[in-house]
């Protein structure tokens, strides 16, 4: 088992992080969502990364109308056998989506973007095996259209379905909100009974959020049209993947904090020094270099496990929420200490990432909800699932 990123990863980081630090500055993070860098994403393919090729995406996904789907492969449903053709790969490769979506997730914490990314990929997932949903899956992948998505909360318990918290609240029944809904072209609802629906062009009411960037809106579940019924372990397959991708988006955001805040105690003098010098921050910021650095890899099995299609994966999904959750939101409390009051004001930089960081953390399941789901796994009464395939 290799967790470490391929060159191809390496690359596509890369270039991701060049793109965003050219184009997504604090300045253009604060203007809030941008078509034209939405467009230039989709340049580097980074909006149609799951997008099958046959619709102009990478086609490194494994949506559930593909034939990953096998009776030879682990999982309900056989999901990441590997069997099919994607990306240029051979037939017996399995799909790398998830680990290259971490690459990706992980640049848009840092660069603190504000467009729907995961969401695109979520979206792939679930409608990778729908002819319904080629034209938004063609919009995807040239960046002509942003989506975002509503998934039903899952209560944890035992077994191979994920269980992922919902990106949405529903308060009162029926109009769920939705982050990203006040800006995306198309909403995604799977509804309580499984059923895949596009949402109706009924009025979005914007809520306020934590995070500004994450545009909140009230959805009408009902009308739209129907583009799949039954749909609910698909649903629950997209949700995995969310929260993967969630988990490195937490990470990169953690390690862009720590980053200026130590940019920052190297260049605040106090007392005839600067405060970098003194024990107390060294220790502080230590911590939560160690917080990141131990996140990191929990996040790149979850995603190899998703990949890969390993029993584990459920619980591994959750364990990698758990984590990031954890690790950012100990870089959020130290990196605010070390900058004193200055850091909770909306003209200083690191306010961007705190907000993005306290409602990313309870998007796509929060600490409470994915503990309960790998103890619900760990406890479970036929045992924890295996970490790596049988043999």
């Amino acid at each position: 088992m290799r967790l470490a990123p391929t060159p191809d990863e390496h690359l596509f980081a890369r270039t991701a992080r060049a793109l965003l630090a050219a184009r997504c500055t604090p300045a253009d993070v604060r203007a809030g969502f941008s078509r034209d860098r939405w467009r230039a994403l989709a340049g580097i393919g980074a909006t149609g990364l799951l997008v099958p090729e046959e619709y102009g995406g990478l086609g490194l996904g494994s949506g559930p109308g593909a034939d990953g789907y096998g009776p030879d492969s682990y999982g309900p449903g056989g999901h990441g056998s590997g069997r099919q053709h994607l990306g240029g790969r051979r037939l017996d490769e399995p799909p790398l989506g998830a680990q290259a979506l971490v690459a990706l997730a992980e640049e848009a914490g840092r660069a603190c973007l504000p467009e729907p990314l995961l969401e695109a990929a979520v979206a792939a997932e679930l409608l990778g095996g729908l002819p319904e949903g080629a034209d938004l899956l063609r919009g995807l992948a040239e960046g002509a259209v942003t989506v975002a998505v509503s998934l039903p909360a899952q209560d944890p318990a035992p077994g191979p379905v994920p269980t992922s918290a919902s990106v949405s609240v529903s308060e009162p029944a029926g109009q769920p909100v939705v982050a990203h809904a006040a800006h995306a072209d198309h909403v995604l609802v799977v509804t309580e009974d499984g059923e895949l629906r596009e949402a109706g062009a009924g009025p979005r009411t914007p809520v306020a959020g934590v995070d500004p960037n994450r545009g909140l809106a009230r959805v009408a579940e009902g009308g739209g049209r129907v583009l799949a019924r039954e749909w609910g372990e698909a649903a629950g397959m997209a949700a995995r993947i969310g929260a993967i991708g969630a988990a490195a988006d937490l990470v990169g955001a953690a390690a862009a904090m720590l980053e200026r805040t130590v940019d920052y105690a190297k260049g605040r003098v106090q007392f005839g020094s600067p405060i970098g010098e003194r024990q107390a921050v060294k220790h502080r910021l230590a911590d939560v270099l160690l917080a990141v650095e131990f996140a990191r890899p929990v996040v790149a099995r979850a995603a190899y496990a998703y990949d890969h299609g390993l029993p584990s994966a459920a619980r591994d999904a959750a364990m990698a929420k758990v984590f990031a959750n954890e690790a950012a939101g100990k870089a959020a409390r130290g990196c605010l200490q070390v900058h004193g009051a200055i850091g909770y004001t909306d003209e200083y930089d690191l306010s961007l990432w705190l907000r993005r960081v306290w409602a990313l953390s309870a998007a796509w399941g929060d600490s409470t909800r994915h503990r309960a789901a790998v103890a619900a796994d760990l406890f479970a009464p036929g045992g924890p699932s295996p970490s790596c395939p049988p043999r």
